[in-house]
């Protein structure tokens, strides 16, 4: 008599954890969760290019200069001096522990990020942001061309309370050199020259550079206060009130942006994709609610285009998890990738950069090749403090 074979799907549900039951799950807010999830990252296509336009923007700064400036109020004002001290209540800056699997998906990646944004409820009477920058510019000097870094420390410092003042310094431990050995010997082929111009800076534009060690400079000190308005948004300087009232909903957050970017016609970012792209990374590191940082994550997210790095390093060598926009044309570098690079384990936002994916005829004779970050501007601490910055002297 022929043995009866076992039913293979029998053993296979007889061996499910009671927890995957499809019966238990039917319904659940975890399958609703999931489903709400896998509906908003709809598996992607192959990332193909944009088609190609112009870019308009003038660029006179690089995008590590503008892009540490893009919270502070669009007419800074002169700074006279600052109060000494740097107590803090609390730190919140980005933390390298916790779980940092990801789906590959670009938008499910980043809504997971945003799930876990650090909602901690802690305030104070400042806001303050510590930044590092860098960017590589391409010189173009007598027959020889070589590429040139320039490097500073930011500090912003946002007071929410009535009567204080909102402070930004620039340009700590700031340095130009060349970037690498070759660079330095073609540099000096040249005759060592302290003030340089810069290849291609956009629209005809060009971008003067003095050779500098950091002995020779001095940080600068700003009051981008005025009044009660104590940074952008957009085209608009804004309150902290009106910082505290945006959405925490990404589709509502999503209409603010929008209307805001038909409001800023004079803005140098014609395209709507990057403009929305900087608008909510920057919201990101202003004094807002948690769940606006979460929304602007997921705004982000719905941008096309976007895609999953998985993991990678900043440019400090933090682990994160990066995400990439399509590449688009940048007068004097070739074909470049706008990145971010999130911590996924508290949704801190490590770096905002730019990565050369394709160097034109200039650049890769300076030697930039694919890959070359050639600018960024990495969070080094974000937090609540009741005393203002300590200015240099």
């Amino acid at each position: 008599m022929a043995r009866k074979r076992p039913d293979v799907m029998k053993t296979l549900a007889d061996a499910r954890p009671p927890e995957l039951d499809p019966d238990r799950l039917a319904g659940s807010q975890r399958a609703r969760r999931d489903l709400a999830a896998i509906m908003a990252g709809a598996p992607e296509g192959p990332e193909s290019p944009r088609p190609a336009r112009p870019f308009s923007r003038r660029w006179v700064l690089p995008v590590a200069a503008t892009a540490v400036a893009a919270g502070v109020l669009v007419a800074t004002l002169p700074q006279g001096g600052g109060s000494a001290g740097d107590g803090s209540r609390t730190a919140a800056g980005p933390s390298a522990d916790g779980s940092r699997h990801t789906p590959e998906n670009g938008r499910l990646a980043l809504l997971t990020v945003a799930d876990r944004v650090d909602r901690a409820a802690a305030e104070g009477t400042y806001w303050q942001v510590t930044t590092r920058s860098a960017w590589i510019g391409v010189v173009a000097e007598s027959g020889e061309t070589f590429a040139v870094r320039t490097s500073d420390k930011q500090q912003r410092s946002f007071g929410v309370r009535s009567g204080t003042d909102s402070l930004m310094v620039m340009g700590l431990d700031a340095t130009t050199e060349p970037r690498t050995g070759q660079d330095a010997a073609r540099w000096r082929a040249v005759g060592s020259p302290k003030d340089l111009t810069l290849a291609d800076s956009g629209a005809g534009g060009k971008l003067g550079l003095r050779i500098d060690t950091g002995a020779e400079s001095r940080p600068t000190v700003d009051r981008i206060n005025s009044g009660d308005r104590i940074a952008a948004l957009g085209p608009r300087n804004v309150t902290y009130e009106d910082l505290r009232k945006l959405p925490e909903d990404s589709a509502e957050l999503k209409a603010v942006l929008a209307d805001l970017y038909q409001e800023d016609g004079r803005s140098e970012v014609r395209d709507r994709t990057e403009w929305m792209w900087r608008q909510a990374a920057e919201l990101i590191n202003l004094p807002v609610k948690a769940g606006v940082r979460a929304a602007a994550y997921r705004v982000i997210a719905e941008l096309p285009g976007i895609r999953s790095l998985g993991e990678v390093a900043d440019p400090t060598g933090r682990k994160g998890v990066g995400f990439a926009l399509p590449a688009t044309d940048r007068p004097g570098y070739g074909a470049v990738r706008s990145e971010l690079i999130v911590d996924p384990a508290t949704g801190a936002l490590l770096s905002e950069q730019e990565t050369l994916t394709k160097p034109d005829a200039e650049a890769a004779e300076a030697g930039l090749t694919a890959g070359t970050v050639v600018n960024y501007t990495a969070t080094v601490s974000s937090r609540w403090t009741d005393r203002q910055l300590k200015t240099p002297e």
